[in-house]
């Protein structure tokens, strides 16, 4: 489960999947405030064209019921548009498509009657429960899930449930692996979920990548893979699927072009670790030439899954070979996220016990 925020990278990443892959995917895309469309190289005038432009780039790119809609980051400027979600969801089943709507929590009483209208109008039968460290840690956390359930009728084994660790210390895997594994043992409805997928990301934030080629551990994934061997010896054993935010930090912030430059850089997932690789600021033309020193850089570091791995893989290839041009950020957002869920969906099945764990 990948967790996106709807960038259109992220979706051309997901387009140019293989079908195997694709059908091992349920990503999760986290709706955007009202920000600048890289489509329509301009900021829509209104909430409701950034909605059009979201709907219409997942009916393009991911014409599919298996996904996840989390509106969450509609707050914003004193405003709760959390409720637009039933335009979302009318807007895509002009399409035949019904994804899974996303629920927290702290979510409000009218957003509770929203999913309600969604469940009772549309063909929508499962929901998703998305619950954070402090939302488990809370006295009340049973009651808060128990009441979520009575507020939108409807039994655990219908509801999704997403523990999202966000971007959590995950320095000792160890540690976090055992702070988890006491959570789950008293989790409410533990065995009723219809899934359970625990997310999270070690990756670093934007701000904190430097000039240079530099690697970073994949302790999000480090731990998972000790969780899911802990947990099958344990008497409360049964599935966990893996999610996290692929090649990107949590944090949000708006990204506008025209008054902010972004740095050239190309991000690489491999085992255990990512390796990053970043130049200048992207100011002149010229600028954008790095991405061939860049590409060369991870094609000649030892870690370069080969160009038949991904889609991803490939492109970075033929631009090593001047077959592709060095092409822009939203280029290299794509490859990077397309290498990155190919390499996390093969690493699940090369190991027997991850994929018990998924099936």
């Amino acid at each position: 489960m990948p967790i996106l925020k709807s960038k259109l990278g992220e979706f051309t990443a997901l387009s140019k999947l293989d079908n195997f892959t694709k059908n091992h995917i349920a990503p999760l895309f986290e709706v955007t405030p009202l920000e600048w469309d890289q489509v329509e190289r301009k900021k829509p005038r209104t909430l409701d064209e950034h909605l059009k432009s979201f709907c219409n780039k997942l009916k393009n790119k991911w014409p599919s019921d298996n996904c996840f809609i989390d509106t969450h980051l509609l707050k914003w400027e004193g405003t709760d548009n959390t409720t637009k979600i039933d335009f979302i969801f009318d807007k895509l089943s002009e399409c035949q498509i019904a994804p899974i709507p996303v629920v927290r929590v702290t979510s409000s009483t009218q957003f509770i009657r929203t999913i309600n209208s969604i469940k009772n109008n549309l063909p929508v039968v499962e929901i998703a429960f998305r619950v954070t460290p402090n939302d488990v840690t809370s006295p009340e956390f049973g009651e808060h899930l128990d009441t979520l359930l009575k507020y939108i009728h409807i039994e655990p084994s219908q509801v999704h449930l997403i523990f999202d660790l966000i971007d959590s210390n995950f320095s000792s895997v160890e540690e976090i692996t055992e702070s988890i594994l006491g959570i789950l043992e008293v989790f409410p409805f533990w065995a009723d979920w219809k899934s359970f997928t625990i997310a999270g990301t070690a990756f670093p934030s934007s701000s904190s990548i430097k000039e240079g080629t530099f690697k970073f551990n994949r302790n999000e994934w480090r731990s998972y893979k000790s969780l899911v061997k802990r947990l099958q010896k344990e008497s409360f054993s049964r599935s966990v699927n893996y999610g996290d935010y692929s090649i990107v930090n949590p944090e949000y912030f708006e990204f506008n072009p025209k008054i902010m430059k972004a740095s050239a850089n190309i991000r690489y997932t491999h085992n255990d670790l990512w390796v990053v690789a970043k130049g200048k600021a992207l100011k002149k033309a010229i600028d954008y030439l790095q991405y061939k020193k860049l590409s060369k850089e991870i094609y000649n570091s030892g870690l370069f899954l080969g160009e038949r791995f991904s889609q991803g893989d490939l492109h970075l290839a033929k631009c090593v070979r001047d077959e592709e041009g060095p092409g822009a950020p939203s280029t290299w957002n794509w490859v990077g996220h397309n290498h990155h869920f190919t390499k996390v969906v093969s690493d699940l099945f090369a190991n027997q016990t991850l994929i018990l764990s998924i099936l």
